[in-house]
Protein backbone atom coordinates (compact mmCIF):
# COMPACT_ATOMS: atom_id res chain seq x y z
CA UNK A 1 0.00 0.00 0.00
CA UNK A 2 2.20 2.59 1.20
CA UNK A 3 5.03 1.07 -1.85
CA UNK A 4 2.29 2.21 -4.59
CA UNK A 5 1.58 5.67 -2.88
CA UNK A 6 4.80 6.20 -2.91
CA UNK A 7 5.21 5.33 -6.20
CA UNK A 8 2.48 6.96 -7.60
CA UNK A 9 3.99 9.90 -5.83
CA UNK A 10 7.57 9.56 -7.27
CA UNK A 11 6.06 8.86 -10.88
CA UNK A 12 4.07 12.42 -10.79
CA UNK A 13 7.32 14.29 -9.84
CA UNK A 14 8.99 12.55 -12.54
CA UNK A 15 6.25 13.90 -14.90
CA UNK A 16 6.28 17.38 -13.77
CA UNK A 17 10.88 17.39 -14.09
CA UNK A 18 11.51 15.79 -16.72
CA UNK A 19 8.79 17.34 -19.00
CA UNK A 20 11.03 19.68 -20.86
CA UNK A 21 14.06 16.58 -21.94
CA UNK A 22 11.61 15.18 -24.43
CA UNK A 23 12.32 16.29 -28.02
CA UNK A 24 11.80 13.26 -30.75
CA UNK A 25 13.85 12.43 -33.68
CA UNK A 26 13.06 11.02 -36.70
CA UNK A 27 12.86 7.00 -36.81
CA UNK A 28 15.82 7.67 -39.55
CA UNK A 29 17.78 9.13 -37.15
CA UNK A 30 17.48 7.41 -34.14
CA UNK A 31 20.27 5.16 -33.02
CA UNK A 32 19.86 4.26 -29.28
CA UNK A 33 16.24 2.43 -28.48
CA UNK A 34 14.82 1.25 -25.23
CA UNK A 35 12.60 -1.47 -24.52
CA UNK A 36 10.74 -1.93 -21.21
CA UNK A 37 8.25 -4.82 -20.88
CA UNK A 38 6.61 -6.80 -17.73
CA UNK A 39 7.81 -10.70 -18.45
CA UNK A 40 4.41 -12.58 -17.92
CA UNK A 41 3.95 -14.65 -20.19
CA UNK A 42 5.76 -16.38 -22.90
CA UNK A 43 4.38 -14.96 -26.14
CA UNK A 44 5.67 -11.34 -24.51
CA UNK A 45 9.16 -12.46 -24.60
CA UNK A 46 8.75 -13.27 -28.40
CA UNK A 47 7.58 -10.27 -29.05
CA UNK A 48 10.30 -9.05 -27.20
CA UNK A 49 12.97 -10.99 -29.71
CA UNK A 50 11.09 -10.32 -32.39
CA UNK A 51 11.19 -6.11 -31.74
CA UNK A 52 14.81 -6.77 -30.95
CA UNK A 53 15.43 -8.67 -34.19
CA UNK A 54 13.73 -5.71 -36.30
CA UNK A 55 15.20 -3.09 -34.86
CA UNK A 56 18.68 -4.56 -34.87
CA UNK A 57 18.37 -5.17 -38.73
CA UNK A 58 17.32 -1.44 -39.17
CA UNK A 59 21.34 -0.77 -37.27
CA UNK A 60 19.49 0.41 -34.10
CA UNK A 61 21.29 -0.20 -31.12
CA UNK A 62 18.86 -1.58 -28.34
CA UNK A 63 18.54 -2.17 -24.86
CA UNK A 64 15.91 -4.27 -23.56
CA UNK A 65 14.98 -4.47 -19.55
CA UNK A 66 12.30 -7.30 -18.05
CA UNK A 67 9.95 -6.15 -14.75
CA UNK A 68 9.56 -10.10 -13.30
CA UNK A 69 6.11 -8.70 -11.79
CA UNK A 70 5.17 -13.32 -12.23
CA UNK A 71 7.96 -14.68 -13.66
CA UNK A 72 6.68 -17.22 -16.24
CA UNK A 73 9.90 -17.68 -18.93
CA UNK A 74 12.72 -18.10 -16.69
CA UNK A 75 16.34 -17.57 -17.98
CA UNK A 76 15.46 -14.42 -20.32
CA UNK A 77 18.19 -12.95 -22.54
CA UNK A 78 18.01 -9.52 -21.65
CA UNK A 79 18.38 -8.00 -18.09
CA UNK A 80 15.41 -7.96 -15.36
CA UNK A 81 14.43 -6.59 -12.36
CA UNK A 82 12.30 -7.48 -9.97
CA UNK A 83 9.79 -5.98 -6.77
CA UNK A 84 12.98 -6.79 -4.75
CA UNK A 85 14.94 -4.09 -6.37
CA UNK A 86 12.61 -1.66 -5.22
CA UNK A 87 12.79 -0.02 -1.62
CA UNK A 88 9.89 0.47 0.40
CA UNK A 89 9.63 3.88 -0.34
CA UNK A 90 9.67 3.67 -3.87
CA UNK A 91 13.23 4.04 -4.90
CA UNK A 92 15.40 2.02 -6.83
CA UNK A 93 17.85 -0.12 -5.38
CA UNK A 94 19.26 -2.14 -8.34
CA UNK A 95 21.74 -0.11 -10.67
CA UNK A 96 20.86 -1.23 -14.00
CA UNK A 97 17.35 0.44 -13.05
CA UNK A 98 19.14 3.50 -12.95
CA UNK A 99 21.67 3.19 -15.80
CA UNK A 100 18.91 1.98 -18.13
CA UNK A 101 16.75 5.31 -16.76
CA UNK A 102 19.79 7.72 -17.40
CA UNK A 103 19.85 6.37 -21.15
CA UNK A 104 19.04 9.20 -23.29
CA UNK A 105 17.00 6.66 -25.74
CA UNK A 106 15.83 8.16 -28.76
CA UNK A 107 12.54 6.09 -28.11
CA UNK A 108 11.46 4.41 -25.27
CA UNK A 109 9.08 1.33 -25.81
CA UNK A 110 7.13 -0.05 -23.32
CA UNK A 111 5.20 -3.21 -24.44
CA UNK A 112 2.69 -3.66 -21.34
CA UNK A 113 -1.14 -2.70 -22.76
CA UNK A 114 -1.33 -1.51 -18.70
CA UNK A 115 1.75 -0.72 -17.01
CA UNK A 116 2.04 -1.38 -13.62
CA UNK A 117 3.20 1.21 -10.93
CA UNK A 118 7.23 0.38 -10.91
CA UNK A 119 6.54 0.68 -14.67
CA UNK A 120 5.32 3.75 -15.14
CA UNK A 121 7.96 5.34 -12.28
CA UNK A 122 10.51 4.07 -14.43
CA UNK A 123 8.97 5.64 -17.99
CA UNK A 124 8.25 8.75 -15.93
CA UNK A 125 12.11 8.56 -14.95
CA UNK A 126 13.51 8.12 -17.81
CA UNK A 127 15.59 10.50 -20.08
CA UNK A 128 13.90 9.67 -23.66
CA UNK A 129 13.24 11.87 -26.10
CA UNK A 130 10.32 9.91 -27.05
CA UNK A 131 7.99 6.70 -25.20
CA UNK A 132 5.66 4.86 -27.16
CA UNK A 133 3.26 3.00 -25.32
CA UNK A 134 0.44 0.41 -26.33
CA UNK A 135 -1.89 0.65 -24.05
CA UNK A 136 -5.64 1.56 -25.52
CA UNK A 137 -5.91 3.77 -22.73
CA UNK A 138 -5.24 7.25 -23.71
CA UNK A 139 -6.80 8.70 -20.53
CA UNK A 140 -4.39 7.28 -18.07
CA UNK A 141 -1.39 7.05 -19.76
CA UNK A 142 -1.50 10.29 -21.66
CA UNK A 143 1.35 12.81 -19.36
CA UNK A 144 3.77 8.71 -19.55
CA UNK A 145 3.69 8.70 -23.61
CA UNK A 146 4.58 11.71 -26.08
CA UNK A 147 3.14 8.44 -29.10
CA UNK A 148 0.61 5.28 -28.09
CA UNK A 149 0.25 2.91 -30.42
CA UNK A 150 -3.42 1.27 -30.37
CA UNK A 151 -4.01 -2.22 -31.45
CA UNK A 152 -7.05 -4.62 -31.60
CA UNK A 153 -4.65 -7.67 -30.27
CA UNK A 154 -1.42 -8.24 -29.12
CA UNK A 155 -0.18 -9.69 -32.17
CA UNK A 156 -0.33 -6.74 -34.17
CA UNK A 157 1.66 -4.36 -31.47
CA UNK A 158 5.09 -5.54 -32.30
CA UNK A 159 4.39 -4.33 -36.03
CA UNK A 160 2.14 -1.52 -35.23
CA UNK A 161 4.83 -0.05 -32.71
CA UNK A 162 7.91 -0.68 -35.60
Amino acid sequence: MILGQALTYKTNRFIKVNHNIRASVSYDKAINIGVVFSNETPEMTKDVEYIHSLLTKDGKKIKVLAYERDVQVKHLPFPSFTKKDVSFWGNFTNQSIHNFSDIPFDFLICLDSSPGDIIQNLLAKSKAKCRVGVCNDFENYNKLFELIVQSSSQSNVVDGVY
